[in-house]
């Protein structure tokens, strides 16, 4: 393909990099990527849509890791591969990447990848396990290299715990910018494909009846939409850029709470929902503590529906219930008002582009609701499309004041074309909730724990959680009212964060704030397993709060203690205390109690609303292991990633 070289900056020497040359039609790309939560996925995609916008005549592809059986195929001889993958857990690939990791990491016949052209982004976060900082793509980006493959772009590393959407819009751009000046096997650059297909178009014979009108030089398209259109001529906007969507007149006026089939038997199959999600009751939901106030916990238990109350739910002390929220009525029928279609027409199961990324068959007003979260950042490219300027500094402008699509379109007075809005807005994330009851004495409930975000940001604006937000408005009305409130959701497994099958091993609990919620399941089940007759080890919790109106959960904790499920608690406050300490300042206190605990074989649990909570207890460790354990701080390392790679230590952190 290329006969340029490219020179590129590694750490402290200059290397020249050379794509292969084995076909003379432009380099296939493959998009591959690794997600646990979707944004390695988002940005995937947003990385495909912009390669198709800038050589439209190009082989462009996205693939997960997990979508191919046999891990081999997704490597392609001739193509340029873009991995993207994030870390989850400690370290670990995520769920649909381990196949595919664990093939081309631990994999002694993998065959040479000599010609195979490459480059990687990473996507992690600084303020959790630094150690373990985008580990996954580095070692994929080290082992490639190893196995024979071209590196073509230097691994793109994107920090969460700053702003991880500044990261990939760099790294992407660096990306561009490496294709934009590459010559085909002919000489031609691979800008010129753009040029040579408008020409294509510009002499491309159209029927005149169906193709979009201008009024003005510079306004947007726009289409006949009897029915739908709100404009007098019937007329809507349409994108420059994006597939126009099949919208059909409205059937109704009202908006589904799920976006389950009406008879309750479970979602969709074209449904935004991910597999095994059902639908839930909350029979209760109210403030875990008397003066907490606006910011303080909140206890939420739910059951499965009435079409299936007698199912249990099976789950295990430290899985995740998975919640799909929907975004507040007031954010979406502002938007709505921004755009210039019926609220309730319906994008049609029929004649919709393939890339459309979220559900047919819902009206608008369903899939702003359930399916785009308006709460999320902007993406840059998007941003950029608003203000109408390429030059942005995303992290000033943007991601630290937190502006969100409202903010931007109200500020710039833009309208949107529903296109527009739809191809690049975030789909919605469901959240994960650390279950706080144990099935062993709750089988057909669920009790969780959340703290509803509300805060304000530099520019004086309020802004509230999407997800604790809509759980906050979850109640019930009271027994002598059937009627229940219900959210979408799913058991997630969380194999990595177990009590010890031996019940003689002595555990050490560790939680701050919502971090409280896993403790208590792990408490309610050594209660349970105490009273079926089961011996157990010792256990002792470290509990920290905010203040002591923000202390929860006092009640399972004492009885645990009765019954001897656990034989000390140190219960701190960060503030409105007049013995105000840190849980991690209790700890080094307990250094030597720490150390022989680990070195008895023990096990430890770390659970807390902030990954950074995480790195200060990995912090405090490391310092009594030095401490105690006579370790220099090298040693001290490799003695706390054997801890956490043989499961000694499991966190659960937000």
């Amino acid at each position: 393909l290329l006969g340029r070289q490219y020179l590129r900056q590694n750490v402290s020497r200059f290397e020249f990099v050379r794509f292969s040359t084995s076909t003379a039609q432009p380099q296939p790309i493959r998009i591959l990527y690794a997600s646990q939560t979707g944004t390695a996925k988002l940005f995937a995609y947003q990385l495909s849509e912009e390669l198709s916008d800038h050589y439209p005549n190009r082989d462009i592809s996205v693939k997960g890791w997990h979508e191919i059986n046999n891990p081999a195929e997704l490597l392609t001889a001739g193509s340029l591969h873009v991995f993207m993958t994030s870390v989850a857990g400690v370290g670990e690939p995520p769920d649909n990447g381990k196949k595919f990791y664990s093939w081309i990491m631990n994999n002694k016949n993998n065959p040479s990848l000599s010609g195979l052209d490459y480059c990687v982004f990473g996507l992690g976060s600084t303020a959790g396990h630094l150690p373990y900082y985008n580990v996954i793509g580095k070692n994929l980006d080290k082992r490639l290299e190893e196995l024979g493959a071209s590196r073509v772009l230097e691994i793109g590393l994107g920090d969460d715990g700053d702003c991880i959407e500044d990261d990939f819009d760099n790294w992407s751009a660096n990306f561009m910018d490496l294709l934009e000046d590459a010559p085909d096997e002919g000489g031609t650059s691979m800008a010129d494909e753009v040029s040579a297909t408008q020409d294509e178009a510009q002499v491309e014979a159209q029927d005149e009846s169906s193709k979009p009108t201008t009024t003005q030089e510079g306004d947007p398209p726009r289409v006949k939409c009897p029915g739908v259109a709100l404009a007098d001529d019937e007329t809507r906007m349409i994108s420059s850029k994006y597939p126009t969507l099949n919208l059909i007149p409205r059937k109704a006026d009202t908006v589904r709470h799920h976006l389950f089939k009406e008879d309750g038997s479970g979602s969709n199959p074209n449904s935004f929902y991910a597999k095994g999600t059902l639908k839930f009751d909350v029979i209760r939901n109210m403030h875990a503590e008397i003066n907490g106030g606006e910011s303080g916990m909140n206890e939420m238990e739910v059951m499965l529906s009435e079409y299936s109350s007698n199912k249990m739910c099976n789950y295990e002390a430290g899985d995740h219930l998975v919640i799909y929220p929907v975004n507040s009525q007031c954010v979406v029928e502002a938007l709505l008002d921004n755009l210039d279609v019926d609220r309730h027409a319906i994008i049609s199961v029929e004649g919709q582009p393939e890339s459309y990324p979220f559900p047919t068959g819902l009206t608008v007003y369903e899939t702003l609701s359930h399916c785009a979260d308006l709460g999320a950042l902007v993406s840059p490219n998007f941003v950029r499309m608003i203000l109408q300027r390429k030059d942005i500094d995303y992290k000033a402008e943007i991601a630290h004041p937190r502006r969100t699509l409202i903010d931007l379109l109200f500020q710039q007075k833009r309208k949107l074309s529903l296109e527009d809005l739809l191809f690049q807005i975030a789909p919605m994330k469901p959240r994960y909730y650390s279950i706080a009851s144990s099935f062993v004495k709750h089988p057909t409930r669920i009790r969780l724990l959340y703290r509803k975000i509300k805060y304000v940001t530099s520019l004086g604006f309020q802004r509230e959680g999407v997800c604790t937000s809509y759980l906050s408005y979850k109640g019930d009305l009271g027994n002598q009212d059937t009627r229940k409130a219900n959210l979408a959701a799913y058991i997630n497994r969380n194999s990595e964060f177990r009590l010890p099958k031996e019940g003689n091993v002595p555990i050490l609990m560790i939680a701050v704030g919502c971090g409280v919620s896993p403790i208590r399941a792990l408490l309610e089940e050594r209660v349970a397993l105490i009273e079926s007759g089961r011996r157990l080890g010792s256990a002792r919790l470290f509990l920290g709060f905010r203040t002591p109106d923000d202390e929860v959960f006092k009640a399972p904790v004492e009885e645990a203690i009765k019954i001897g499920a656990l034989n000390d608690v140190s219960v701190t406050f960060a503030s409105g205390d007049k013995d105000k300490r840190l849980v991690t300042d209790v700890l080094l206190d307990e250094g030597e109690y720490v150390w022989n605990h680990f070195e008895s074989g023990g096990v430890a649990f770390v659970c807390g609303g902030a990954r950074s909570f995480g790195a200060a207890v990995e912090d405090v460790l490391l310092k009594i292991f030095q401490l105690h354990g006579s370790l220099d701080y090298s040693d001290s390392e490799q003695y706390l990633r054997r801890l956490i790679n043989e499961k000694k230590i499991m966190d659960e952190l937000a």
